[in-house]
């Protein structure tokens, strides 16, 4: 027999193993089939692995050690509960594994930790509960350990076990989030099943089970931060289409839950099948598939040598077109341009190796620091920018020149590919992972495809929303080791003015105001609790710079998308709030807010509502909406007053009692509902015209039975209205004012004037509207703000409020009003 089938002492090579699997593969007269799933491909690794080294042995021994400790400490009153039962028959399992040692016997101890898994029910003992799943979860990682059977077998393997077990198991909820969450399920194989078991909504307990997951995975965004929408694409697309066809009777609260799935990703593009979007998230899942044919990866990699030679050699034309022409042929020589499927392939090879040669050479810098830092960079680039290079070129001549739909899809499969690439890498290295690769290839491939080219300018658009979808799937909530280099590319000046300035009729804008959002959301919890370690505060101070400049070159943008960004930064965040609040159209003249006797109802924009381009009521539940409506034209229900506060409140957990979403809205929408209100009467706000309606009613419950933490928050969001010259800015300060002068004991008076002398006291800009409230307020003797006790409670307080009193209106000026309001 020839060398490389001959048989020897010691079991099969990995040369001859790849010759038998190609072999289970291509049966004559059949088609090729890409399926390892044949007994010889799946259990191929782990046979090879068991025969191969000894640590096998050692990781059940150590698996077995830490079962008998969990067992011990069950208490005896619990040893014949089921549950500790199934613990003791699975340490037998994994004894019979151990001495066995082989794929058959590790993959029936994989089905029994699995199968037991979904098993449990949590009517059981808490602890109990607790610590066997803690078991079945530690055998599972045993296996997927890398010197044992390695995560891509496991992985497979596990999934195939939640596909096929028998229904009663398949849908508990919890055992499969606790195996998504532990990173032991495909989650590409898995998400189709998911939606082909859904019958396009007809098998009730799937959709039932899919609704949950997708809740716990992506609403409640609990502890799964790796887990993204494109993970579940294919699920989240088959429940948007039962919730459309089924409008009437669709399953309870689905169609509210796809209202917050679809809000949390509105700006992105529709998820059309065979769409660009649907390109995307298929780049993504083939990113994980590793079942390659075989010799495909040796000649991916000459591809690769050879067209980065190319790319470098002096011959290759201007934008390397010359190169470019030689290379297809070597492309169609080889076969890669056969199918799509083998493109795919291609590109993810190329991704995987090109970030591989960046991993070793930043690896030499650790062996040896001597080394440039730059010459380091330099050899990475080297092979980085030849590879965006030819993607570029692939996506430009893609199709006839006149068909863009082919290029659109070909950009977003790529992408897609780099996305999945670097979300796996993220995932497996962690703490390792470097940014450097995968920040080169989105850089340099945004700079190629927004060259000033007619081929380019025309699906400009296009590769912008890909560009947006892509940084949108890799938000640092999802992505945090990526964080830096996610913020330098959604800041860097070409993709800034083509998002703001360059596409036309704004349409850029919904899509980046989306990604300011999702930093925002990232940075929400550690300023929250003000933990910012060195890592935060520079990431902190980028942010900062990115507002600057969008204050700078864009303040309309931000005058439009204030509500949304208010609404996800901490009420803590002043100067950041202050930031965006400051913004004002640039056709506007401001005018000065220290001017004396300045008249502001008689500025002529006072009456001009702003544009928000929020859906701020979408956060309003159904029935909440229906009474408030109900109420502001009738005052009716009667009851609605009263559990005003106890629809706003979600826990008793202080700092975290109220919906900061809803109560922005609640005030937002009866602000303009009041306006609404008061112009249909043939009036303009003002402190006269706008008290006495229900309107007002609302906002006087609220501060007077809001407790502390509620009421904060409630003048936190009418503050956030104080902004330019306009009709929303004048009538909350109107009302600002009004319940300064109304209220009905010193502490909410004092807690208006913390509101807005905090958002006072912090480094410049400041709005327009805030100065004016304050000023009005301090100034006009009607208010009586200098005979407060809270004004002179302390020397340093009494003090501060002279020097903002000074700064708002000039020494003398302050000095008079002190004097006189205190002597009156």
């Amino acid at each position: 027999m020839p060398e490389q089938i001959r048989l020897k002492v010691g079991g099969v090579d990995p040369k001859q193993l790849a010759v038998y699997e190609e072999f289970a593969r291509n049966v004559p007269g059949f088609l090729p089939s890409n399926d390892l799933s044949q007994p010889t491909g799946f259990l191929a690794q782990p046979m090879k692995q068991a025969w191969a080294t000894d640590d096998v042995a050692q990781i059940y021994d150590k698996c077995m050690a830490d079962l008998e400790q969990h067992l011990h400490a069950i208490p005896p009153a619990l040893s014949i509960n089921p549950l500790t039962q199934a613990l003791r028959s699975l340490l037998e399992a994994v004894a019979l594994a151990r001495n066995s040692r082989d794929g058959i016997a590790a993959l029936g101890l994989l089905q029994k930790a699995v199968e037991g898994l979904l098993d449990a029910t949590s009517g059981a003992d808490a602890d109990l509960l607790l610590r066997y799943r803690e078991c079945h979860l530690l055998v599972l990682k045993a296996l997927q350990d890398g010197r044992a059977y390695g995560p891509q077998w496991c992985n497979k393997q596990i999934t195939r076990c939640l596909i096929e077990c028998r229904d009663e198991y398949k849908y508990n909820v919890e055992a499969v989030e606790l195996l998504i969450r532990n990173h032991l399920v495909n989650m590409q194989q898995y998400d189709l099943h998911l939606a082909q078991s859904m019958e396009n909504g007809l098998h009730y307990m799937a959709v039932a089970f899919a609704m949950q997951l997708v809740k716990l995975l992506l609403v409640d965004e609990r502890s799964v931060s790796h887990v993204t929408e494109a993970d579940l694409f294919h699920t989240i697309e088959t429940l948007m289409r039962t919730c459309a066809h089924s409008r009437a009777n669709a399953p309870e609260g689905l169609p509210q839950l796809m209202d917050v799935v679809r809000s949390n990703y509105e700006a992105m593009i529709d998820r059309a099948h065979g769409g660009p979007n649907f390109m995307m998230h298929s780049g993504i899942s083939q990113a994980s598939e590793y079942d390659d044919p075989p010799g495909l990866r040796e000649k991916a990699e000459y591809l690769l040598r050879e067209w980065v030679n190319l790319y470098h050699s002096a011959a290759a034309g201007r934008d390397s077109t010359k190169a470019f022409s030689a290379f297809v042929g070597q492309m169609h020589q080889q076969g890669i341009l056969k199918t799509d499927d083998l493109i795919t392939r291609f590109f993810r090879l190329c991704t995987e190796m090109c970030v591989e040669i960046s991993y070793r050479a930043q690896a030499e810098q650790q062996h040896n620091p001597a080394a440039s830092a730059a010459i380091i960079r330099a050899k990475c680039y080297h092979n980085l920018d030849a590879f965006v290079r030819l993607i570029a070129l692939l996506v430009k001549h893609s199709g006839e020149a006149t068909n863009t739909v082919t290029k659109i899809n070909l950009l977003n499969k790529v992408l897609g590919i780099v996305v999945g690439v670097l979300i796996q890498d993220h995932d497996v290295r962690q703490t390792e992972f470097q940014q450097l690769p995968y920040h080169r290839i989105f850089i340099m491939l945004l700079l190629e495809l927004n060259a000033p080219e007619h081929v380019l300018e025309t699906i400009n658009f296009q590769t912008l929303t890909a560009f947006c979808n892509t940084f949108h799937i890799l938000r640092p909530t999802k992505a945090p080791g990526f964080v830096y280099a996610w913020l330098e590319l959604i800041s860097h000046r070409i993709f800034i003015a083509r998002m703001l300035a360059h596409t036309p009729q704004q349409k850029g804008w919904p899509m980046y105001a989306q990604l300011l959002i999702d930093l925002f959301k990232y940075l929400a919890p550690f300023l929250r609790n003000v933990e910012l370690n060195k890592p935060m505060q520079i990431l902190y101070k980028g942010t900062l710079r990115v507002l600057l400049v969008l204050l700078h070159d864009f303040p309309e943008f931000l005058c439009d998308y204030h509500y949304g960004f208010c609404d996800v930064i901490p009420p803590n965040c002043i100067q950041l709030r202050n930031l965006i609040l400051s913004a004002f159209p640039r056709n506007m003249r401001l005018p000065d807010p220290f001017t004396p006797n300045l008249k502001v109802d008689m500025l002529s924009e006072i009456n001009i509502a702003p544009r928000i381009l929020t859906n701020f009521t979408g956060v309003m539940p159904s029935q909440f909406k229906k009474d408030l409506d109900s109420y502001l034209k009738t005052r009716s229900p009667v009851t609605f007053l009263s559990e005003l506060r106890s629809n706003l409140q979600v826990s008793n957990e202080p700092g975290n009692r109220y919906n900061i979403q809803l109560i922005n809205a609640l005030v937002l929408y009866v602000g303009t509902q009041a306006i609404a209100h008061i112009h249909n009467k043939g009036s303009t706000p003002s402190m006269s015209t706008i008290t006495h309606s229900a309107h007002m009613d609302i906002f006087q419950n609220l501060a007077v039975d809001l407790d502390t933490e509620g009421r904060y928050l409630f003048l936190n969001a009418i503050a956030n209205q104080l902004r330019y010259p306009n009709s929303h800015t004048h009538y909350f300060s109107c009302t600002m004012l009004y319940l300064f002068a109304e209220a009905n004991t010193e502490a909410i008076q004092e807690q208006i004037t913390r509101v807005l002398l905090e958002r006072l006291i912090v480094n410049r800009p400041h709005p327009w509207g805030l100065l004016i409230t304050f000023i009005e307020l301090i100034k006009n003797p009607a208010f009586k703000f200098w005979s407060h006790d809270f004004v002179h409670c302390a020397p340093e307080i009494e003090k501060l409020f002279q020097s903002v009193a000074q700064c708002c209106m000039g020494q003398k000026q302050a000095q008079q009003v002190m004097e006189g309001t205190s002597a009156s």
